[in-house]
Order: structure tokens, then C-alpha cells, then sequence
């Protein structure tokens, strides 16, 4: 769904994290970007909330600020 600005909602946990965990380690949109190595533009674009970031750039970002994404599979297994 698009909201009133023609952009798709931004505002998820995951995209939201990303912006916290940047502006917490004082990071400019250069700098996550170069630590992360994929475009500063997409980076910039994305804090500006006019654009969503894909899958893998979450994921090099994430990496990159020391975040997962998904929690580790053995200790999930321990509380079986």
C-alpha cells in the first residue's frame, strides 16, 4: 500500500532498526555505506525514507553495523 507521499511504507521493524542502529553510532550516510560497500545514494535515499533498500543491501548494511537479522540457529535448538 502507498502512503500519501508515493512511497511505500518505510516504517517497518527491520527498515527502522537500520535507521536507529545508524544514527546510535553517530554514522552519515556516507560512512554506513562505504562500511558496507554498496551505494552511498541508496543509503541516503533510504534515511530520507524515499526509497526502500533490497534484500541484500539489508543484509551487507545489517553485517556491517554488527546487527542479525535472524537469530542463531543453535540457540533456538537449545529450548527444545
Amino acid at each position: 500500500m502507498k502512503s500519501d507521499r508515493g512511497v511505500s511504507d518505510q516504517q517497518g521493524p527491520v527498515s527502522q532498526g537500520l535507521r536507529e542502529a545508524i544514527d546510535e553510532r553517530g554514522l552519515t550516510a556516507y560512512a554506513a555505506a562505504k562500511r558496507a560497500g554498496v551505494s552511498v545514494d541508496a543509503i541516503q535515499r533510504f534515511l530520507k525514507e524515499e526509497r526502500g533498500l533490497t534484500l541484500a543491501t539489508v543484509d551487507k548494511l545489517a553485517r556491517a553495523l554488527g546487527l542479525s537479522l535472524c537469530p542463531d540457529e543453535s540457540s533456538s535448538r537449545g529450548s527444545e
